[in-house]
């Protein structure tokens, strides 16, 4: 049993000490890693102060909880973000030789005219030429063997002649027709649309390059920059 003697035999300041942090918020672990005082003590000694787990003292712990949440946030983000810078100046330096090759410079190009500016990595055109030239531009200076996903974007009104725009992706970027997944549009068609030879929107997205915008518009900042007018 906790009394003001044992209290005081134990050691007055330690128990101060319990009470000022319980006061403030500090969970039972917390105060036994600033106080070196077992739990079950802890425990005793904040119920003979009355000082257990009130509405009061659970709503100040709590408030603490989100803001060390906050905190640990903000700390992430911080860490992601310079993750991301040294990921986008490393790459930099590795391809600074490729600045005057024209393929690079030409995949660079295609990618800020046409590629996603989110997190999808994704380059789209309806010219198979174009799509054939981002995919060398990936070869040689991303990687041989990377995971591309291909999406078609297609008016409904062309569903007739879904499998031969199909079979003429699959002939044209070679790669299986089975391998394209399809996405259906379906706002009003104009006049260009109605054209037979229209094949429609192909994507291809590049998947499992961390940053991988980032860094081609990086690149591409380098670039552009030679001939922004001052």
């Amino acid at each position: 049993m906790v009394t003001r003697g044992s209290v005081r035999r134990k050691s007055k300041e330690v128990f101060q000490k319990v009470i000022e942090l319980r006061k403030h918020g500090y969970s039972y672990t917390e105060i036994k890693k600033k106080t070196g005082i077992a739990k079950s003590t802890i425990n005793n000694w904040l119920a003979f102060a009355g000082l257990t787990l009130s509405k009061e003292h659970l709503e100040i712990q709590n408030k603490k909880r989100v803001e060390n949440h906050v905190l640990g946030t903000i700390a992430s983000k911080i860490t992601r973000a310079k993750h991301r810078t040294e990921d986008v100046d490393q790459f930099i330096q590795k391809h600074k030789s490729n600045l005057e090759d024209p393929l690079f410079i030409a995949g660079i190009m295609l990618y800020e005219a046409e590629g996603s500016k989110g997190e999808s990595n994704g380059f789209s055109n309806s010219d198979f030429r174009l799509i054939n030239m981002f995919i060398k531009f990936l070869d040689k200076y991303i990687g041989k063997k990377l995971n591309l996903t291909y999406r078609l974007y297609i008016h409904d009104s062309r569903k007739d002649d879904l499998q031969k725009i199909l079979n003429f992706w699959s002939k044209k970027i070679s790669i299986k027709s089975n391998q394209i997944k399809v996405s259906w549009k379906h706002n009003i068609v104009t006049k260009q649309r109605e054209n037979k030879d229209y094949v429609g929107q192909f994507e291809v997205r590049v998947k499992e390059i961390t940053h991988f915008t980032s860094k081609i518009l990086a690149i591409s900042d380098i670039i552009l920059s030679e001939y922004t007018r001052s």
